[in-house]
């Protein structure tokens, strides 16, 4: 990955869970498309924001990516993400359910003078939702 900075800074922020640095990684008007889920997030602070939301909600999370693929200013990686999923504590539950969670993904990075235009996210929503049970 050592050819793409870009890249190589996109998974040392998210693995370092630092959300602005992360943002900072995208044009002012990127966007995150995250496609199991359906929705969208563009501009820097609503990227952070997104992602602060979620590395709260899997506080050790770590992708581990594999193979990258380029064409043209598109970027393809395979990845693993690993990490401990916490819910949100329910009104009079005691403990949280903690689970761990292993989903293989890929991301598509869309990059233009060294920022990132747009993010897709793809993964199976089904093997996360039958992991976090």
């Amino acid at each position: 990955m050592t050819e793409y900075p870009v890249l190589e800074a996109f998974y040392a922020a998210y693995n370092a869970h630092d959300a602005a640095a992360a943002a900072a990684l995208y044009a002012e008007d990127g966007r995150h498309d995250e496609i199991a889920m359906g929705k969208s997030r563009c501009g820097t602070a609503a990227l952070q924001d997104g992602l602060e939301g979620f590395f709260r909600m899997l506080p050790d999370v770590v992708w581990s990516p594999k193979e990258v693929i380029r064409s043209g200013d598109w970027l393809a990686v395979n990845y693993r993400m690993t990490g401990t999923f916490t819910p949100r504590p329910k009104e009079n539950q005691s403990a949280q359910l903690s689970k761990q969670v292993a989903i293989d993904g890929l991301h598509l990075l869309k990059v233009a003078d060294g920022k990132i235009e747009t993010t897709q996210d793809y993964w199976d929503k089904d093997v996360f939702l039958a992991q976090i049970g």
